[in-house]
């Protein structure tokens, strides 16, 4: 079971989430993990280009190739949503949402936030895109992430 080591950045949570104050995600999409504060933890909603080149034209969607290195926590080339700011309560449960302790390599890790930062900081956020969500908010729309702490 994953759930005895610490979370980390650059490790990816496949959640369902609030993507915006009134929009929740249907299915659980992988979430990078930005920055570990005491108790909340900032998360990149992450998505697949296939069938979504399109999406790679908007400013605000920043572009991670699979290979070169070979990633091992995306598996296809994907590509990050800069325009949101996703907050989620630091919990234990959340140690049940990776599928892998790996991590995005460094370089791209590195490159990925510095151009959040560049672009929050040059773009700003809209207030519908900047969403928090609570241990109850969270456990209620992945309630798989309570039962495996419990099943141990």
């Amino acid at each position: 079971m994953i759930s005895t080591c610490e979370l980390e950045v650059g490790q990816v949570l496949w959640l369902k989430v609030k993507y915006q104050i009134d929009i929740i995600s249907k299915i659980k999409h992988p979430m990078l993990i930005a920055e570990i504060k005491d108790d909340y933890i900032e998360i990149i909603a992450l998505d697949k280009t296939a069938g979504k080149m399109h999406q790679l034209f908007h400013n605000y969607n920043y572009f991670i190739n699979s290979d070169n290195p070979k990633e091992t926590v995306i598996f296809e080339d994907s590509y990050a949503q800069l325009n949101t700011k996703l907050t989620i309560d630091k919990i234990d449960e959340l140690k049940n949402a990776r599928m892998s302790l790996e991590k995005l390599s460094k370089s791209k890790l590195n490159d990925l936030l510095n151009e959040y930062k560049r672009y929050q900081d040059k773009y700003g956020i809209d207030e519908q895109r900047i969403v928090h969500m609570t241990n109850f908010d969270i456990l209620l729309l992945n309630p798989d992430l309570q039962e495996k702490v419990y099943n141990n």
